[in-house]
């Protein structure tokens, strides 16, 4: 439903509470069925102390609309952004009969000041439909503030779905982290593991140069004795084996169990940093 935009002079404070809206409404609902049953008592009895009451009431009752739209636009405000763009339209409708109210509530006011002036029948009447269909106007735009409520969850269901939600990915944000902190802790008792085996290396390197010390000397090789020279044909003397050396073979074996040592360890110390900057 699309209405004419009618603009409001005034801006709204932004220091109205929220969730107001609905107890003003009330007054504004009610208020125009007491003045129109003081009225139609008022036609049979002509009391003067009704009509300065009815004065009094139309008075009255425009600040109540005004107080019922300044509200109701702080309630919108607060709960619009969660409705749907069926209820934001329903919304913007609802917003611009309270303008139209606001503007209409000074009319009774008027017609009643001619009515006194003119003092005739159809003055009355003129002024006694005006005043109901405005009523009417009113129990209308009370029908539609409910089904902003009720039907599109104005600051009830969407916020409180909202506030679910909001709840259980806080639940699981709190899950994933407490996940990562046993991740880290664990990465981080690997990395004191790996730099506690890096710095027992040395001890390795040290018991390596005790096996090395320990060997073995190496057996010299055996001179060989020259051979008288005759005239006979020379024999071949075959020269003896000399075996590897026992130290050359601990040397060799323990300067590779280093190495591996010390190769295992950094690759250690390298994968488990990766893992705790990436955790990180």
């Amino acid at each position: 439903m699309t209405l004419p935009a009618i603009p409001l002079p005034l801006p709204v404070p932004e220091v109205i509470p929220v969730l107001l809206h609905p107890a003003v409404v009330h007054f504004a609902v009610v208020l125009p069925l007491v003045i129109l049953i003081l009225e139609l008592i008022n036609f049979i009895t002509k009391r003067k102390s009704l009509t300065i009451t009815v004065y009094i009431l139309f008075i009255l009752l425009a600040v109540v609309y005004l107080g019922a739209y300044g509200t109701g636009v702080i309630d919108g405000k607060n709960g619009g952004l969660l409705l749907s763009d069926e209820g934001l339209e329903h919304l913007k409708a609802h917003k611009q009969i309270g303008i139209y109210l606001l503007y209409l509530s000074g009319v009774p006011i008027l017609l009643k000041l001619f009515t006194l002036a003119v003092k005739k029948p159809w003055a009355k009447i003129i002024y006694m439909l005006s005043f109901v269909g405005i009523i009417a106007l009113t129990l209308f735009q009370a029908k539609e503030g409910g089904e902003l409520v009720y039907k599109y969850g104005l600051n009830v269901e969407a916020k409180i779905a909202f506030e679910d939600q909001l709840e259980e990915l806080t639940d699981e944000m709190d899950e994933v982290k407490e996940g990562y902190e046993e991740q880290i802790e664990a990465l981080k008792t690997e990395l004191s593991a790996a730099k506690a085996g890096q710095h027992e290396a040395p001890a390795v390197v040290e018991e390596a140069a005790e096996k090395v010390e320990a060997a073995p000397a190496p057996v010299e090789t055996p001179a060989v004795e020259e051979t008288p020279v005759t005239h006979e044909t020379p024999v071949a003397h075959e020269a003896p084996v000399v075996e590897e050396s026992s130290l050359t073979t601990h040397h060799a074996e323990a300067v590779e169990a280093v190495n591996e040592a010390h190769h295992a360890v950094d690759s250690n110390v390298t994968t488990i940093e990766e893992h705790t900057t990436t955790a990180h």
